[in-house]
């Protein structure tokens, strides 16, 4: 072998052993970056028909006129009976007499009243019945709220006013619980709350 060829094999034997390493040293190519999947979309909801004054509302009505009637009736009993009861007392038992008697029945008064009240307007409000029907539903309403709020003043003070005082109280109470038993029990409440047919509900979005 030629002296000069040597160096020259040298060189091509580094060159070829130091091949892998800079295979090995070079950098990677980086891996493709997988982008993250939108979860599916729900399905939309199909449109809730508007509220209407429909069979369930007006049943719910008549429930609601019953028991403002019977609860009306009871407490003009219960309020007669005490106030006979404790007029017939002396003048320093009657005030004792007639509260003993007469806080319970008061006190359910005010109950039924408030919470009847509250139901009626909540019905008027939520189910859209007619014009006439509305303002007798609301009639009804307020003047059992007027009714729970004198009997909640009545007990809360009232009862230790002085007996003239005390009975005109007690009668002013029966005359509202009358006039509530009235509009409860007026006719004409099956023709002016009549169900009304449902609206179309609005049609779905399209995307």
């Amino acid at each position: 072998m030629r002296p000069q060829l040597v160096p020259l094999l040298g060189v091509l034997a580094l060159a070829i052993g130091a091949a892998p390493l800079g295979f090995l040293l070079r950098e990677q190519p980086a891996t493709p970056r997988a982008w993250a999947k939108s979860p599916p979309e729900a399905p939309l909801a199909a449109p809730k028909p508007p509220a209407h004054w429909d069979l369930p509302a007006r049943e719910s009505l008549a429930l609601l006129r019953r028991t403002t009637a019977a609860e009306a009736k009871r407490s003009l009993t219960a309020l007669s009976s005490c106030e006979s009861h404790a007029g017939r007392r002396s003048a320093k038992r009657r005030n004792r007499d007639y509260r003993r008697c007469a806080t319970p029945p008061l006190a359910r008064v005010h109950a039924f009243a408030s919470a009847n009240s509250h139901m009626l307007s909540n019905l008027a409000n939520a189910s859209k019945p007619a014009r006439e029907c509305r303002g007798r539903v609301l009639a009804l309403s307020g003047m059992a709220s007027t009714l729970a709020f004198t009997t909640n003043s009545t007990l809360r003070g009232g009862l230790d006013a002085p007996w003239d005082e005390l009975l005109d109280a007690s009668r002013s109470i029966r005359g509202l619980a009358a006039e509530t038993l009235r509009l409860a029990r007026e006719p004409g409440w099956s023709s002016t709350c009549k169900p009304q047919p449902g609206a179309r509900p609005p049609a779905a979005p399209v995307l």
